[in-house]
């Protein structure tokens, strides 16, 4: 299971909004969406037992469960990720549950960069120091 928690400015029902519109194109579906839960499913279990370790990543389902808590200053996000059917285990043995784990990194990955384009706030870099006079050079 992979999961991951961010802030975002974005109104709560936009950053439910934004995820179902970045997730949509790669077949999820929505299986619950109100103010504060989304929950979309991804592939199909079915198939992943009869491709086994053959199936590709991106086809594995998956169960994405995003929790949003909004307020004033933005939402709050708590998105996990899990696989769908056994893990990976019973379509493919160690192969699939190794393509199960990448899986759902890649799921994670997306809908998080669904979010954090448009007004996240996660980690931030310091800004470069200003420039200086050049380093002066010992005579000798």
């Amino acid at each position: 299971m992979e999961s991951a928690q961010l802030q975002t400015t974005m109104a709560e029902d936009q950053v439910r909004a934004a995820i179902l519109a970045a997730l949509t194109p790669f077949d999820a579906v929505a299986e619950q969406n109100q103010p504060g839960m989304l929950v979309l499913e991804t592939g199909s279990v079915g198939k992943a037992y009869l491709a086994g370790g053959f199936r590709a990543e991106a086809k594995m389902p998956m169960r994405i469960t995003v929790a949003t808590a909004g307020g004033t200053a933005g939402t709050g996000v708590s998105i996990q990720v899990a696989s769908r059917g056994g893990g990976g285990l019973m379509s493919g043995g160690i192969l699939g549950m190794r393509k199960a784990r990448r899986a759902e990194k890649t799921w994670l990955d997306r809908t998080v960069a669904a979010v954090q384009p448009a007004g996240g706030m996660g980690p931030q870099q310091p800004p470069p120091p200003p420039p200086g006079p050049p380093p002066a050079t010992p005579s000798v």
